[in-house]
């Protein structure tokens, strides 16, 4: 999808390390959140508005207005962020064009184990980047932009040995 600068998976969606690092090394004039609970939260809409730097466009859809919104061309370097990767998958499945997927943060909570580092992923969610990389989407783990990109595929295989 032209335009489409970055799809990333952050749990904590729009903070410190994503206004000033991506947003850097991606040029992005818009970030668009794709959050089905997020996007009925008026405070927390609220509060990433007020996060964001006045010169970058911010949109807040839930999976449906996200496609919908995702079907146009993109006019502007836009950003993805998401919680989950199963909102990308529902992106995916429902036509639009996401070939990359960064997993920059998920965090510990029960059901889930962990991936690398301070990331950690629930079976369903391995399940689900699984599938994912069934469809030809590149994933892989880079919390910052310094970091390398970590493909997943070996994170996941390590972790279904343990």
């Amino acid at each position: 999808m032209q335009n489409l600068v970055l799809t990333r998976i952050d749990d904590r969606l729009i903070h410190g390390q994503v206004m000033t690092k991506w947003l850097k090394e991606t040029g992005a004039q818009n970030v668009v959140i794709v959050d089905d609970a997020t996007s009925k939260n008026e405070f927390m809409i609220n509060v990433f508005e007020q996060a964001i730097p006045e010169d970058i466009g911010i949109g807040v859809f839930d999976k449906e207005d996200g496609v919908k919104f995702f079907s146009q061309p993109l006019d502007a370097p836009t950003m993805i962020l998401v919680k989950v990767p199963e909102t990308v998958e529902y992106m995916i499945d429902h036509g639009i064009d996401i070939k990359e997927l960064d997993l920059g943060g998920m965090g510990a909570k029960e059901g889930r184990d962990t991936l690398y580092q301070y990331i950690s992923t629930s079976p369903e969610e391995d399940k689900c980047f699984r599938r994912l990389l069934d469809k030809g989407v590149d994933v892989y783990v880079q919390i910052v932009p310094q970091n390398e990109k970590q493909p997943i595929k070996p994170l996941l295989d390590k972790k279904d040995s343990k």
